[in-house]
């Protein structure tokens, strides 16, 4: 039995893990993709991180936050978790390869997963037009017309890199007015190639083999309208992956996990740090608070 297995290797978990490591606390990382940093990777440039004035990009900030993981020698299972139960002495943690795993903590900082639309469309043209990632595809769109939807930061963030490789994008958002924060909703605004569709929601997703048109609606006149586009990025947010924990764990209304300030769920000995966690600022500098916070709880239970 080892002291601690932190699940998810994003901002949180790697925060987690550097500060366990300190602590002299046997650990070890489960994370289901071969890439350290999480939601971290996505974003082409990140403006507010503290110490880099400049900016950097979301592959540069993950390749360090990886770096460190090295440096402390820290071990990670890549694989995704797919049972964790309470027993007598901790936890017992299964992965996909049906390998268990005794822990006397765990802390959970799985992250979330992209929030699907589920309008007509979504499914079917997944990959064949329909992204959630900017950086991943918008080479393939450079010089087309696309849509965006979302109005929150990491929606503006992204249109605003995918402006540069767009002829024309029309940006989809529920609202009035974007809900992101003020300087990237100026930029957006200021950006001639934007065209946004305030108070409109995405109804269909439609093509010929590819994406070719979104249909969007008026949300007060119930208008509809056509636009034709090559392809459509979602951004619709994120919802939490809390499925394979096999205990009753508290959660909010939205499905995230509640927790004190120690990040200490209602099931002793189990932790959660992060986006997962249920809060009102899910940014990195947040996610790497929470990490550090969750390992210093954890070697102060392990005291007795």
């Amino acid at each position: 039995m080892i002291d601690l297995i932190i699940i998810g290797a994003g901002p949180a978990g790697i925060a987690a893990a550097v500060y366990a490591k300190r602590y002299n606390l046997n650990l070890m990382i489960m994370e289901k993709t071969f890439s350290p940093g999480g939601k971290v990777l996505y974003p082409h440039w990140i403006e507010n991180y503290i110490g880099f004035p400049d900016g950097l990009s979301g592959a540069s900030l993950a390749e360090i936050f990886s770096a460190h993981l090295k440096k402390l020698e820290i071990t990670i299972e890549n694989t995704s978790c797919a049972s964790l139960r309470k027993n007598e002495h901790g936890f017992t943690v299964m992965n996909q390869k049906n390998q268990s795993f005794e822990s006397k903590f765990v802390i959970l900082a799985q992250g979330t997963d992209e929030r699907m639309l589920g309008i007509p469309g979504e499914e079917k043209f997944k990959g064949l037009g329909v992204s959630y990632c900017a950086t991943c595809d918008a080479p393939f769109f450079k010089g087309k017309t696309i849509a965006t939807i979302g109005g929150g930061d990491s929606a503006l963030s992204e249109t605003l890199y995918l402006s540069e490789f767009a002829k024309n994008l029309h940006l989809i958002h529920r609202r009035d007015s974007l809900r992101g924060a003020e300087m990237l909703g100026e930029k957006v605004m200021n950006t001639k190639n934007i065209i946004p569709h305030f108070g409109f929601t995405a109804t269909e997703i439609s093509g010929d083999g590819f994406v070719n048109q979104i249909e969007i609606q008026n949300i007060t006149t119930k208008e509809k309208v056509l636009i034709p586009v090559d392809g459509v990025f979602i951004f619709a947010g994120y919802e939490p992956h809390t499925s394979f924990i096999k205990e009753s764990i508290a959660l909010d209304e939205k499905g995230f996990i509640v927790t004190n300030d120690s990040m200490e769920t209602n099931i002793p000995g189990l932790l959660a740090a992060g986006d997962i966690r249920s809060k009102t600022l899910r940014q990195i500098i947040t996610a790497v608070s929470d990490g550090a916070t969750a390992a210093h709880s954890v070697r102060e239970l392990s005291k007795g």
